[in-house]
């Protein structure tokens, strides 16, 4: 089999059972063993070897106090990889801190690896040598790919973090085309809702239009070129699926699905989506509320994303609206109200206690639904 295909394959087959047992995983030593090591041997390396994964690996850099890391895998005895294990449904923001430290102590290390053993973080040091980036280039997220199965493009950067094709030089390239790419895809999905004043000067000076009083692009010109972006961006889609349409010329439910996809959905509004149900596995403990996160869903609306349990209308947890300073918005039903933050942590209360009111209100998803859903 090609290894492109080979990775893919296998990607996906332990998405799947990941999601099937991360259930069972209720510490870190578990979600170690059983969710992260796997991923290491799918990459290649061989886990039942000390001489090239190593557990509990310390730098002492000081002398007086030893950094140590979950996981170090070793070439020629230094390790070049990192990986930091927490428990599954943790969040990952306060702990890439530790794996900071043990980057910083490491001379040798290439990649940094963070996880709760469905959502893996990679860092590298594009921005100053030795010092671990704040952003990962990459997120393998195992719930997403169990669902909808694993792209190209990331593929086309796992293949190079295997044993077999692992170069430190290829994988800096491509952490800071990844980064780069990731940035400017949030700059403009923020100036696409809300054009700034400085980008809407822009593009009135490319349009032949300078000393723009700032009253008048706020009233005016800024609607002006909102509507304009987002007609740019959506009709070269809806052309396509035009196009691709039947014979009467009629999109189809799968196309007008597409083009919704296409118009709101942003990777920050996924990612959430996939947290609540990850963090709500954390948080239940009643077999009926764990059976019931199957059922949380969410629909796209222009400049928020609407998450609910089962209904929209009736079972519906919260709407969240993303933020372009990374402070986001989370409106949740009375008595909660909004929850402002830059740390979904914060959210723990509120989703807990909706999602457990709307089950019990609407009821767990009947056993025939269930079977229905399996088959």
């Amino acid at each position: 089999m090609n290894p492109f295909n080979e990775l893919r394959a296998g990607l996906c087959a332990l998405a799947k059972r990941s999601v099937g047992v991360m259930g069972a995983c209720a510490n870190e030593e578990s979600t170690k063993l059983y969710l992260a090591l796997p991923l290491v041997g799918l990459l290649g390396y061989d886990y039942s070897n000390p001489y090239e994964v190593y557990p509990e690996h310390a730098a002492d850099p000081s002398g007086v106090r030893p950094v140590k890391i979950d996981l170090a895998i070793l070439r020629d005895g230094n390790p070049v990889i990192a990986l930091e294990c927490k428990k599954v449904g943790a969040d990952l923001v306060e702990p890439r801190a530790e794996l900071r430290a043990y980057y910083g102590a490491v001379p040798t290390l290439k990649l940094g690896v963070l996880t709760n053993g469905i959502v893996f973080e990679f860092f590298v040091d594009s921005a100053t040598p030795n010092t671990m980036d704040d952003e990962p280039f990459l997120v393998l997220d195992l719930d997403t790919v169990s669902r909808n199965g694993v792209t190209d493009e990331l593929l086309e950067t796992l293949i190079y973090l295997t044993k077999q094709n692992f170069n430190p030089d290829t994988i800096a390239e491509m952490a800071h085309i990844h980064l780069c790419k990731k940035r400017l895809r949030t700059l403009l999905i923020e100036e696409a809702k809300a054009p700034s004043e400085d980008f809407c000067r822009f593009i009135l000076q490319k349009t032949g239009l300078k000393n723009v009083r700032k009253g008048t692009i706020e009233r005016h010109y800024g609607p002006l070129i909102k509507k304009a972006f987002e007609e740019a961006l959506v009709l070269p889609v809806v052309q396509k699926l035009r196009a691709e349409a039947g014979p009467e010329g009629k999109f189809n439910a799968a196309n007008l699905h597409q083009i919704g996809q296409r118009i709101v959905t942003t990777e920050a509004e996924l990612a959430i989506v996939n947290y609540v149900r990850r963090r709500l596995a954390f948080l239940v403990s009643e077999d009926a509320l764990f059976n019931a996160i199957d059922q949380i869903g969410h629909k796209d609306y222009l400049g928020k994303l609407s998450v609910y349990y089962n209904n929209e209308r009736t079972g519906r947890l919260f709407d969240y609206v993303e933020g372009g300073d990374g402070i986001n918005k989370f409106i949740f039903p009375a008595p909660y109200g909004e929850v402002v933050t830059n740390n979904t942590l914060d959210i723990d209360e509120p989703l807990k206690a909706t999602f457990t009111a709307r089950v019990r209100e609407m009821g767990p998803l009947q056993l025939i639904g269930r079977l229905a859903q399996i088959a």
